[in-house]
């Protein structure tokens, strides 16, 4: 089980380092959003969600945003306060920029002020573990050790995956584990309400629909006892809150006759945080909203939409996210279920800040009627489920499955042939929480040139489709007379078909995590190498 295993990792460390018991340890989740970062505690079995005082005011959230001014950054509710300030660069949804740029990628913060994105997230996360322990509600203080369970989209492709561990961990948290964010939501829901589902229930199966916002996700979760299994994800990397913020913007910039183009960046991000703003006031009732664009152009009227109107736009981005939960539930005939018996749906569970536009869960209940639950918290859902996730004593255990699909291209031939290594939705083993898969071949080059990439679909040929994203490439010496040669990538691919004598065989693990190690081993001469594959650029 997978949490079982990360805890038993912990306990390992504790007999290793004798200071380890002595301090003062504090178990987190901590949700780090596009638009909010929430971070929950596991406290003696009840997992309270952190709130900040913040200049006289109680905050149950810090803000994902980032400014410059003069040489410096600021970050959460130091940057909001510079939001409106002349000269200050204001960034808002980081969190997305890991899923589109690598971890080294400069990201301009104003004239003569980059910063890596590695750097910047890890930064934004140092400002979280100082807010936690200075200005939030836990019993903690500066010698406490923070551990944390975290999250990613369910979608986030490998390079977005490392580039949030790694920025955790420099930021210095100790991480105990990484779940997808629906399965968090899972947790949360399962620990909610799993005691009203006895042994004899006829239902099945819950599905989590978590729409943030920057990324929507959607998993299919069995019920069976105490142990639950993913039985699918679906996801779309660029759906969320964020694009209804853009969609209003666009309403105000027609109804003003003005273009994107007529705009500095820092005043673009001023006035989707008053979209934004002016888009989370709105309740099932609200005929109209009302925008003020003065925050941006001095002595201009405020702009009336209609709500209809903008409902209307958003409408196909809704019918996407609907499409893909369809989706799921079209194919959970294979693990045992039949998706036309409405008695074998738990719940749909709404989940993520962007689920309280109302229209959203207007088009779910249309459909799904009351099946339909929104979390009492759907902001912070996935932080309690992770706080939930890091408890030994919570046994609540969602095993998780592989989100994409992972793989290599052959040469077979004449022909380059994706050979799909790792299948999305495939299961992790149950006792060891990782999956392992080995190919065995002859080779016939003196190199072995390995271009590995994940996607989120295949096509009807197994060829990758959708969201791709490339992976390092990866050389071996299939020739004998290399092996003791450290860079290979001075030496030439040549054809040798005289080495087709040689027996390779390649081991794939999947932890975790979500992290690939591969060991390639010549069977024949007995010689191998290990590698941690990963994305370009990390």
């Amino acid at each position: 089980m997978v949490l079982k295993i990360l805890l038993e990792d912990v306990s390992i460390f504790s007999e290793c380092s004798p200071w380890y018991e002595r301090a003062i340890t504090m178990r987190l989740g901590i949700d780090f959003g596009t638009t909010r970062t929430v971070v929950a505690a596991e406290e003696n079995g009840n997992y309270p969600v952190c709130t900040f005082t913040w200049k006289g005011e109680l905050k149950e959230y810090i803000p994902s945003l980032v400014a410059a001014k003069d040489g410096h950054l600021y970050f959460g509710w130091e940057a909001a306060q510079h939001l409106d300030e002349p000269g200050a660069r204001v960034m808002r949804s980081i969190k997305r920029l890991a899923g589109l740029m690598q971890a080294e990628d400069p990201v301009d913060l104003g004239p003569g002020f980059s910063i890596s994105l590695l750097d910047l997230i890890t930064s934004f996360l140092n400002h979280v573990r100082r807010m936690v322990i200075g200005y939030g509600n836990l019993r903690i203080d500066k010698k406490s050790k923070l551990e944390a369970m975290i999250a990613t989209p369910a979608n986030a492709n490998s390079n977005q995956r490392y580039i949030t561990l790694e920025a955790f961990r420099r930021a210095g948290f100790v991480v105990r584990g990484a779940m997808n964010e629906p399965s968090s939501a899972a947790v949360e829901f399962l620990h909610r309400y799993l005691r009203t589902l006895g042994s004899k229930s006829l239902k099945k199966y819950v599905v989590i629909y978590d729409l943030g916002g920057g990324t929507f996700d959607t998993s299919v979760v069995g019920i069976a006892e105490q142990s639950h299994d993913v039985l699918a994800h679906e996801g779309i990397a660029r759906l969320g809150g964020d694009d209804f913020d853009e969609i209003i913007l666009d309403a105000v910039l027609e109804n003003i006759g003005l273009s994107r183009s007529d705009f500095e960046p820092s005043d673009m991000v001023r006035l989707l945080e008053e979209c934004r703003e002016r888009k989370e006031g709105l309740n099932a009732n609200t005929k109209k909203m009302v925008v003020d664009v003065g925050r941006v152009l001095q002595g201009m009227d405020p702009v009336v939409l209609e709500t209809g109107a903008i409902y209307e736009r958003c409408a196909p981005l809704i019918q996407k996210s609907l499409e893909a939960v369809q989706t799921l539930t079209r194919n959970l005939e294979h693990d045992g279920i039949n998706p036309a018996d409405p008695r074998s749906l738990a719940a749909v569970y709404l989940v993520g800040g962007s689920v309280a536009f109302p229209p959203v869960a207007r088009v779910l209940r249309d459909l799904y009627t009351s099946k339909v639950k929104v979390s009492p918290f759907p902001h912070a859902s996935t932080a309690i489920g992770l706080a939930i996730a890091v408890n030994p004593d919570a046994q609540i255990q969602v095993q998780e499955s592989v989100s994409r699909h992972f793989g290599v291209w052959r040469e077979i031939g004449k022909d380059k042939v994706f050979d799909p290594i790792f299948l999305k939705d495939r299961r992790v083993d149950p006792g060891t929480g990782r999956l392992q898969i080995t190919r065995t071949y002859r080779p016939v080059h003196n190199i072995g040139l390995l271009r590995y990439l994940e996607c989120s679909s295949l096509g009807k040929g197994g060829e990758p489709e959708g969201d791709i994203a490339v992976w390092k490439d990866v050389r071996f010496p299939y020739d004998p007379e290399l092996k003791r040669l450290k860079d290979l990538g001075k030496i030439p691919v040549e054809p040798r078909p005289d080495l087709s004598s040689q027996e390779l065989v390649e081991t794939y693990d999947y932890d975790v995590e979500g992290i690939i190690r591969v060991q390639i081993e010549n069977a024949t001469s007995g010689y191998k190498r290990f590698f941690t594959l990963g994305p370009e650029g990390s």
